[in-house]
């Protein structure tokens, strides 16, 4: 049986396990403080105003004085040990978020939205944060306040202290009611608006092309729509804390007229001290501040219970690549694609039984119509993901008998999409300044290394911003280039520019190339044509031409589209 979300967090505060320590000892030490102080009053009028020593007065005055600063201090300092010690601890759980985030597999992210993975790493962690501070931690301190006071009143007068604890029974009763009604509608709320903010980050990224198809209402209508869930959810989840605490208030009210009512009874007969008596509402008053404190924090704990919940889901979510024991190599022979099957979807292949070979040294063209799964075995070289029947072999080695990080080091993948992160061009070339210089200088990029890069590099023009993704597969010296449409979205001259440099950088390595347009791939070994998830053919150019078969008819047809 897998622990508790809540309890499996637990490992995350041993580097702070002498500010933990600290802080729920002062907790503990405030606690003892607060038994001190209504006993103080009660002996002050028991026996110092009933004798009239003024200096037992002072004294005690003075003695409650330093009582109350000296628990503000401790408490003060406690609670900031707690914080660093909450905050230490929910920085790692986000580390490993990330890491687990980025290091999952594409299939994973296909079903999540990133602003769902969003909310994961920064809500959920701050809800948990607010638990561990506020509930969790100091419940030691509040525990041993509840025993030294009912141990203190039972010593005293039995009577008092039996009135004081009467009202736990109903508090617990409404507690458990609350606690039975109330998680769903949390989960529900957790989730809708995770699924809100996914949708507004998607659609924010996406508002340029919102707009320029006029889809811009569409869009707001969605929204409108989750955020009127969102509302609804919102009023029914938080209306359950509204009639809980009002029920606690009411509970505290009558135990404290409960207690007033006996306790003048036992006074009036002399059987009972109004100090004791004074002392009881003291009591009674403190023991309903972790009870109202707990009132007030219940919504975030049903946060946080749920927060604990998703993040488990997230961390226990099974992947299906997997690291494998071998290192690289060194390729050969070649790659392989061994009748190899593969569906994103049950019951919809993609890739049905392909034979595909790619001998050390050549460049390969995989062309095809749209959906004929040219970019799907781009993924399964790099092992994005994993086939569904068949395997992929280098030089007769299963992939996935091979180590992820050096499989993907020795792949270098430039795609047509160009996305370059926020920074120096240094920080995007991976940070070694030594290969990142001789990468620009093989693809022909006048760009200093120390230059910054903003919002994906759009100080950039799009030609330079692809050389660089060019220069990016280039830095670790890789002995397979993967191109994914790589020169599409460039401009002739700087077209012909990279064709250059690829020239030189394509020698002694083995290259496989993806493309839509067929000049691409003109001069490649050989050109492989896909078509519903087969290989329909394969050959040289002017081989395949002859054929007058796929690879003709999408050469004229292409041909008739750039004539028109």
């Amino acid at each position: 049986m897998s622990a508790h979300p809540l309890l499996r967090l637990a490992p995350l505060f041993r580097q702070s396990l002498g500010l933990l320590t600290v802080g729920v000892a002062g907790l503990i030490v405030g606690a003892a403080l607060n038994l001190v102080g209504p006993w103080l009053i009660a002996q002050a009028i028991d026996v110092d105003l009933a004798t009239g020593d003024r200096d037992g007065l002072i004294e005690k005055a003075g003695l409650f004085a330093l009582i109350l600063l000296t628990n503000l201090t401790v408490v003060y300092g406690s609670r900031l040990a707690l914080e660093v010690s909450a905050q230490r601890a929910m920085l790692s759980l986000k580390r490993q978020l990330f890491d687990h985030l980025v290091d999952h597999d594409l299939a994973f992210h296909d079903r999540q939205s990133s602003g769902r993975l969003i909310t994961r790493v920064q809500g959920d962690t701050e809800a948990l944060r607010v638990l561990f501070t506020l509930v969790i931690l100091a419940f030691p301190a509040d525990l041993l306040l509840f025993l030294g006071m009912f141990g203190v009143l039972w010593w005293t007068h039995p009577t008092i202290a039996a009135i004081c604890f009467g009202v736990m029974p109903p508090y617990v009763l409404l507690f458990l009611l609350f606690r039975r009604i109330s998680p769903r509608r949390f989960l529900a709320l957790r989730t809708v608006r995770a699924q809100l903010t996914g949708t507004l980050t998607e659609y924010l990224r996406a508002m340029v092309m919102l707009r320029q198809f006029g889809r811009h209402h569409w869009a707001n209508a969605r929204a409108k729509e989750l955020d009127q869930e969102v509302l609804h959810l919102d009023i029914a989840a938080n209306l359950q804390p509204v009639w809980y605490f009002n029920s606690v208030v009411a509970v505290r009210t009558l135990g404290i007229v409960a207690l007033l009512w006996v306790g003048a009874g036992l006074v009036s007969d002399g059987v009972l001290t109004v100090g004791v008596l004074v002392m009881g509402l003291g009591y009674l008053r403190q023991m309903f501040h972790p009870l109202m404190r707990l009132s007030h924090q219940l919504t975030t704990i049903e946060r946080a219970r749920a927060a604990g919940t998703r993040i488990a889901e997230i961390l226990d979510a099974p992947r299906s690549i997997t690291d494998g024991p071998k290192a690289w190599p060194g390729l050969r022979d070649g790659l392989r694609l061994e009748e190899v099957g593969f569906h994103y979807t049950e019951g919809t292949p993609v890739l049905r039984g392909v034979d595909l070979h790619v001998p050390a040294g050549q460049h390969i063209g995989i062309v095809g119509a749209t959906g004929s799964g040219k970019s799907t075995v781009l993924n399964l070289l790099l092992r994005f993901r994993d086939p569904t029947s068949g395997r992929v072999t280098l030089d007769g080695v299963d992939l996935r008998e091979l180590k992820i990080s050096a499989l993907r080091q020795k792949i270098g993948l430039v795609l047509q999409d160009v996305h370059l992160f926020a920074g120096t061009v240094l920080e995007n070339l991976g940070g070694d300044a030594d290969k990142s210089a001789r990468a620009l200088a093989v693809v022909g990029v006048e760009i200093g290394l120390d230059q910054t890069l903003s919002d994906g590099g759009s100080n950039l023009s799009r030609g330079e911003r692809q050389l660089l993704t060019f220069a990016r597969a280039l830095v670790n010296d890789p002995e397979v280039l993967v191109l994914d449409e790589a020169t599409s979205a460039i401009d002739p001259a700087t077209e012909a520019r990279v064709q250059a440099a690829l020239e030189r950088v394509m020698a002694g390595r083995t290259v496989v190339t993806v493309a839509h347009r067929l000049v691409t791939v003109r001069d490649c070994d050989r050109i492989v044509v896909l078509g519903d998830g087969r290989v329909l053919e394969q050959g040289r150019h002017d081989e395949l031409m002859h054929v007058d078969g796929a690879y003709a008819a999408l050469h004229r047809l292409q041909t008739v589209r750039e004539v028109v």
